[in-house]
């Protein structure tokens, strides 16, 4: 099954699902559409983003004007709504907004990819960031209370170490939920600053 056929399949004609801060929509003739989801009950009063580069602009900025460095992050701009009647240009148009993240869904969610462990993508770093391997459970812990759950939109689904328990991300009722299924940059250069901090 494609990507398209997938996203044809989960949200039918008449349906409705949250994606990130997005609400999808498809209408009785199969018409897609995506809008912030404070717009929902506005959008007939909505700028029309009707392009991958309208949508990967405004998804670089929030409402303040600040750059959005982690494209999961919440604080996306509001106002506008994209549409077409094309699966394919309606998945380029939500990677737009969160790259790659309908693919790594689908991915997971059919067992083609795994989690991919803390412990085991901080031995694989080098130079600079060779020392994060070496910080405690409880640091890896901070990581996500401070880091990861306040400042991002994505659901974690890795491990601390390869043998705690896998975490399984069911797509719940109305939602594709945004995946994290290995620590990004961010986390990891948040731990080399814990293990520079102990050292």
């Amino acid at each position: 099954m494609t990507l398209a056929e997938h996203l044809t399949a989960i949200l039918p004609p008449g349906g409705r699902l949250h994606f990130g801060e997005l609400v999808l929509r498809r209408d009785a003739n199969g018409h897609f559409s995506a809008c912030h989801v404070r717009d929902e009950s506005a959008v007939v009063s909505l700028e029309p983003a009707d392009s991958v580069r309208e949508l990967r602009d405004l998804a670089k900025y929030d409402a303040e004007g600040n750059y959005r460095p982690l494209k999961a992050a919440p604080g996306l701009r509001s106002g506008w709504i994209t549409s077409t009647s094309v699966p394919q240009e309606f998945l380029k148009r939500l990677d737009a907004i969160y790259p790659g993240l309908f693919a790594t869904w689908v991915a997971f969610d059919s067992g083609k990819l795994a989690a991919v462990p803390l412990r085991e993508t901080l031995e694989r770093q080098t130079g600079m960031y060779r020392a994060v391997g070496s910080i405690t459970d409880e640091m890896a812990t901070r990581i996500l209370s401070e880091l990861c759950q306040p400042g991002c939109l994505r659901r974690i689904v890795w491990t601390i170490g390869a043998d705690d328990l896998p975490v399984f991300a069911n797509r719940g009722s109305g939602e594709i939920p945004l995946l994290c299924t290995e620590a990004c940059t961010f986390a990891v250069s948040r731990a080399r600053e814990l293990a520079k901090e102990a050292n």
